[in-house]
């Protein structure tokens, strides 16, 4: 998610990146060529005193050390932002150990092509001038929304965070079952990909619900009703997805115990 957001962020805005990682650091060096600074080591730089944004992307196992790295720093005019799943405030604010301003992000992966979808929670002692900064560099890469509580950013992430997957999972299975009903695996692809694309933007685009449209297009006795019928049987398909959310959402809980 950090190097999705990082393609996005040097291409659309006028910042200066450093980037520390210690297994790509050469790939980076290859990629960037020298267009954005790239270090193996935070014992490389300087003088970290002069970032006005510090952003954690990196796995949920490995932050503590991570953040624990920056615990000297006193000056709390810079910002530290976190994509990291499952880590609240409190936990930063307890590795930092001095007062900082701080906001967690949870972006997913559609920003790659900027249609993403992040909801963002900040610290009381985040400035509105760091808030403004951090809303243009998400809505660079989609939409954006403030939570109110950061412990809706569990459910957000079981939502939009994995969301995307879900829909890969089930374009995944439409296409093999097309290609089981005998068409050739191209055709597959081009009616499953364009279904789901003209699908999504009739919903954006309709003053229907979801459902509504579901039903306008299952009439009674049709080929649509019979394969929703299917679905929706014992509201089987309805609890696999509450089932799902729920696993997805009780791991981000488990991933912010500290």
């Amino acid at each position: 998610m950090g190097s999705t957001l990082l393609d996005t962020w040097y291409r659309k805005t006028s910042f200066r990146f450093t980037v520390i990682d210690p297994k790509t650091h050469k790939a980076l060096k290859k990629k960037y060529n020298k267009k954005i600074s790239i270090y193996k080591s935070i014992k490389e730089i300087n003088n970290i005193k002069e970032f006005n944004i510090i952003v954690f992307a990196v796995k949920p196992q490995i932050v503590k050390k991570v953040v624990s790295k920056f615990s000297l720093l006193k000056d709390n005019k810079i910002l530290f932002l976190s994509i990291v799943a499952g880590k609240k405030i409190c936990f930063f604010e307890k590795y930092l150990i001095h007062p900082h301003q701080i906001i967690r992000a949870m972006p997913n992966m559609p920003a790659l092509v900027e249609k993403g979808m992040t909801c963002l929670i900040s610290n009381n002692l985040t400035s509105k001038k760091n808030i403004i900064v951090v809303s243009n560099l998400f809505k660079s890469v989609g939409k954006i929304y403030w939570l109110n509580k950061e412990s809706d950013i569990d459910k957000v992430t079981a939502v939009s965070g994995s969301g995307p997957a879900y829909y890969f999972l089930f374009i995944e299975n439409l296409i093999s079952g097309s290609i089981k009903l005998g068409l050739k695996k191209r055709v597959a692809e081009e009616l499953v990909l364009q279904t789901a694309f003209g699908s999504i933007d009739l919903l954006l685009k309709s003053k229907k619900s979801a459902g509504e449209l579901k039903r306008s297009i299952a009439i009674k006795g049709g080929t649509t009703e019979a394969a929703i019928n299917i679905f929706e049987r014992k509201a089987q398909f309805k609890k696999i997805i509450n089932k799902a959310l729920k696993a997805a959402y009780n791991r981000s809980k488990n991933l912010g115990s500290d």
